[in-house]
């Protein structure tokens, strides 16, 4: 066990480019996770992976686990509910997806990625403070969650609340170079000589 824990290190570092004796970035932590656990591990391995990506099909791959990675944490009651959600959707069926959401952050309140999926079916509701609310329930269980983050600057942007929208999205940006929704952060005009 401890050769492999060792070469998971040496793989994080070899990843990340750093030397061999530098300790892996430090992240926010996450709720549920016990820092230095496994779980720690994978989750600070790929947050450096999805910074160093290479290109935007890597992201998108990295993405995908990150997400995979999320969803772990989900109780089997939790992934039923997902899934009565996901299917309700399928149907555009936004009332009972949203009705099994809240179920969901009922019976599993710590579950980041719940609260994250509930803050989309509000914002799909047209019900934007309680998709707020949602999304900063998910940033406080997730503080890397960048999706839920762009979803804040998105929302905010709805509202007309653009100059607000700025700081999610730049954060959200931080977290992830190859966010989709990059394209909504403002650029300073450029000064002329």
């Amino acid at each position: 066990m401890r050769i492999t824990g060792a070469l998971i290190i040496a793989a994080f570092l070899t990843l990340t480019g750093a030397p061999a004796r530098a300790e892996p970035p430090a992240l926010p932590p996450m709720a549920g996770i016990e820092e230095g656990s496994a779980a720690a591990l994978e989750r600070a391995i790929l947050f450096a992976e999805l910074k160093a990506a290479k290109n935007e099909a890597d992201a998108r791959e990295i993405e995908d686990k990150i997400c995979t990675f999320w969803r772990s944490f989900a109780d089997e009651e939790s992934k039923r509910l997902l899934e009565v959600s996901r299917e309700a959707q399928l149907r555009f069926d936004i009332g009972n997806a949203l009705l099994a959401m809240e179920a969901l952050v009922k019976h599993q309140p710590r579950f980041a990625e719940g609260w994250n999926q509930l803050g989309y079916m509000l914002f799909l509701a047209g019900s934007y403070d309680a998709a707020l609310a949602a999304i900063d329930k998910t940033v406080e269980l997730e503080p890397m969650h960048y999706a839920a983050l762009a979803g804040r600057g998105i929302i905010l942007i709805e509202q007309g609340r653009e100059a607000e929208a700025q700081a999610p999205l730049k954060r959200a940006l931080k977290i992830d170079p190859w966010l989709k929704e990059r394209n909504l952060i403002v650029k300073p005009p450029e000064q002329k000589l």
